[in-house]
């Protein structure tokens, strides 16, 4: 695919692509980027009010592999291979994960105020363990057909719930 192709099927002048990207790998990157915060709208994240709502976030994009949008998450584990190789990705969704991780760990931190998530679980990795539960149940998802998901959320319902108390 080319600028000018990508140009054409957008139905836009080639030079419009050209002004607002200065090339292909960037117009990827950015529609990379833009799909995942489609996916995952930090609004949703920021509306979270309990690690129940956390968890039942985690429940709806894995549950049900037939819910799982293969596209959208393909484009989401390509995404990430190619920040291995694409510095100016890396940097980029690094921010973005890193942002979702905060706003989960806010959450945590809200929990644990209120007394129901032991303050002994440091939030930001509690955080970064929830946010990797997801995405390895995405990739997992995505390779195996028979994944086993609800087993999985079940675990980890049984294991979040260890260490917290819920209103």
């Amino acid at each position: 695919m080319t600028t000018p192709g990508v140009a054409e099927r957008a139905g836009l002048p080639h030079g419009a692509v050209s002004y607002h990207f200065r090339g292909k790998q960037e117009l990827l990157i950015e529609s990379a980027l833009h799909s995942f915060a489609d996916a995952l709208p930090e609004e949703t994240f920021a509306r979270m009010t309990s690690l129940d709502d956390m968890l039942g976030l985690i429940r709806a994009e894995h549950g049900d592999p037939e819910a799982i949008d293969s596209v959208v998450s393909r484009l989401m584990m390509e995404t990430l291979r190619e920040a291995e190789r694409d510095p100016a990705l890396r940097d980029r969704m690094s921010r973005l994960m890193g942002h979702y991780r905060a706003l989960i760990a806010d959450l945590v931190r809200r929990e644990q105020e209120q007394g129901h998530v032991s303050g002994e679980i440091p939030p930001d990795g509690f955080a970064t363990l929830l946010a990797a539960v997801g995405d390895g149940l995405l990739l997992h998802a995505l390779l195996d057909p028979d994944l086993d998901a609800p087993g999985a959320l079940e675990a980890l319902d049984v294991l979040v719930r260890s260490s917290y108390e819920p209103a």
